[in-house]
């Protein structure tokens, strides 16, 4: 496994702490509860502070890793070439593809649940502002799982 693999499943876990840990303050049995907003902000400041930081680490912590088991030396580190360039961009895309098929999905969604107003279609609980805050950082850090879970298929390929 090279250093840009690690790299990548120690983003990858990062990121799945985040969306667990959203998913723990936001939902109550699959349902998205009302918080008051301070809670709100403290849970997305945590969010964001501990996966900033944990990228960070995760980051200098390969490179000095790379550096001390590859002699000592930065140019004996591992670097990215052109393969390791155009792993990121598919994953980027694939990535992106994501994105634009959740997002389509829970807009079409809300419009089905305004048309028909049967019991086929449950409501969505993300008309509240916590369902929002929610759904848009879930989504966030989904696609981030993603492109990190693509980049390392990728370098498996």
């Amino acid at each position: 496994m090279s250093w840009t693999e690690i790299r990548a499943l120690g983003s990858l876990i990062i990121a799945t702490w985040a969306l667990w840990f959203l998913q723990m303050r936001f939902l109550d049995g699959g349902q998205v509860v009302d918080l008051p907003p301070e809670r709100m902000f403290s849970t997305y400041l945590s969010v964001i502070v501990v996966t900033i930081i944990g990228e960070i680490l995760v980051t200098i912590g390969i490179s000095i890793v790379g550096v001390v088991l590859n002699s000592g030396t930065v140019e004996s580190a591992d670097f990215e070439d052109e393969r390791d360039k155009q792993i990121e961009r598919r994953a980027g895309i694939i990535s992106y593809w994501f994105l634009i098929v959740v997002v389509n999905i829970l807009a079409l969604r809300l419009i089905q649940q305004e048309i028909y107003t049967s019991s086929v279609f449950a409501p969505l609980a993300i008309a509240s502002t916590s369902g929002i805050v929610f759904t848009l950082l879930a989504v966030l850090f989904a696609a981030h799982i993603v492109k990190m879970a693509a980049k390392l298929i990728l370098y498996r390929v």
